[in-house]
């Protein structure tokens, strides 16, 4: 998948798969049996939705700190970026402002994966469109894993 502001080819949906699969081996999830019960990360679109509208809100308002908080202790953004909030921070102030338009990401389709979710998305700014991917915790751990 590409990032936002690179121009390398994208990855096929299996690598993407497989990377998410990595991450989230990597990142030790866990939920409690009674979440399990409760159904999985999945389930809930509308709410999916809202947190890459939050996202959204605060891409637009250049709020790296508020996007920081929202990954996992743990989470990158970039195929290539490292892991941790640091890292993420550091990514972020180094994308926000490229582009002044306005961002707006729509769900397009969820997919369990262990016991995160992998949401595939489509990134609209301006008239560029870009599929991307999200990588979100379990809601007893919350956060993005990874952003693609």
């Amino acid at each position: 998948m590409k990032r936002f502001s690179d121009t390398s080819a994208p990855l096929s949906l299996g690598s993407a798969l497989v990377l998410a699969l990595g991450l989230v081996a990597a990142s030790a999830l866990t939920l409690p049996l009674e979440a399990h019960a409760a159904g999985s990360s999945c389930d809930d679109r509308a709410a999916l939705q809202r947190q890459l509208d939050d996202f959204d809100t605060r891409w637009n308002a250049s709020d790296a700190w508020g996007l920081t908080a929202q990954f996992t202790m743990d989470g990158s953004l970039g195929a290539a970026g490292e892991s941790g909030r640091q890292a993420v921070y550091r990514e972020l102030i180094e994308r926000l402002g490229r582009s002044p338009l306005p961002r707006k990401t729509r769900l397009l389709k969820t997919t369990v994966v262990g016991e995160a979710c992998l949401v595939d998305v489509q990134v609209q700014s301006g008239h560029r469109s870009e599929a991307g991917l999200f990588l979100l915790a379990p809601a007893a751990d919350g956060g993005i894993v990874a952003v693609r």
